[in-house]
């Protein structure tokens, strides 16, 4: 054996070293297992939140992004336009929640493993949008009742099958309130009767065309199905919120 300086062998050294890594490998693999552990997903069971956290929360995640919009956005139809991402980025961006909140309710019923937990999840989410409806956030109320009513939801006959008398009654009700019959002349008047009521109204229900903005002398005109004061009137939630 070839002597080193300091009095060891090159085999030793070699082995020490050999030692030191294979320590520190294992050191680096057992910190590895204990990140890759604490990082782990968690397996997120849909119908362990109730219906009353998942209205609360959709609601919060609603509440800024509508307290954003300028009320010119809406009086200029801004959002209808080529150019909406300028024009009315905040009116776009609560149609972009609307469709993350409907996308949402569609995927984790397609999820559910069985036809009875299905059918459990479904359930859910017509409660949830009951609860939606008594916060008065109506533009999450139609996100989950269009949901419920897309194609891929609504031909599920076995799973509405499943489903208890007050739950079809109840999203009956909903459909009833959320409808397009006379440019959704209920939903219209619903939003009406809760003026002195915090209230998210479903904007897709104001007037679809009001190009030039709200002129004064058509106060007592209509405009798309829409009485002019009803346009105030929404736009009056928008400034009393950015208010």
């Amino acid at each position: 054996m070839m002597d080193v300086p300091n009095g060891q062998s090159v085999v030793s050294t070699a082995a020490a070293t050999i030692s030191e890594r294979s320590i520190s490998s294992e050191s680096l693999s057992d910190k590895g297992s204990e990140l890759k552990k604490s990082f782990d997903a968690v397996v997120f069971d849909v119908l362990k939140v109730t219906p009353e956290e998942y209205a609360g929360q959709i609601t919060l995640m609603d509440a800024p992004v509508f307290i954003a919009i300028q009320p010119e956005e809406l009086s200029s139809c801004g959002w209808n336009k080529k150019e909406k991402h300028s024009s009315a980025p905040n009116a776009v961006a609560f149609t972009r929640r609307f469709n993350q909140t409907s996308f949402w309710v569609v995927r984790e019923i397609l999820h559910a493993q069985t036809l009875k937990i299905r059918a459990e999840v479904l359930s859910l989410y017509i409660r949830t949008a009951k609860k939606l409806c008594d916060m008065n956030n109506l533009h999450a109320v139609m996100a989950v009742v269009s949901g419920l009513q897309s194609a891929p939801i609504f031909r599920l006959s076995k799973t509405w099958a499943l489903l208890s008398r007050k739950d079809k009654a109840s999203f009956e009700r909903l459909e009833y309130l959320m409808a397009k019959e006379d440019n959704y002349k209920r939903l219209r008047d619903y939003i009406r009767s809760q003026s002195m009521v915090p209230c998210i109204p479903y904007l897709a229900a104001c007037p679809r065309c009001l190009p030039h903005g709200i002129p004064a002398e058509l106060c007592e005109g209509n405009l798309g199905g829409w009485c002019c004061h009803e346009v105030i009137f929404v736009l009056s939630l928008v400034t009393q919120a950015i208010m």
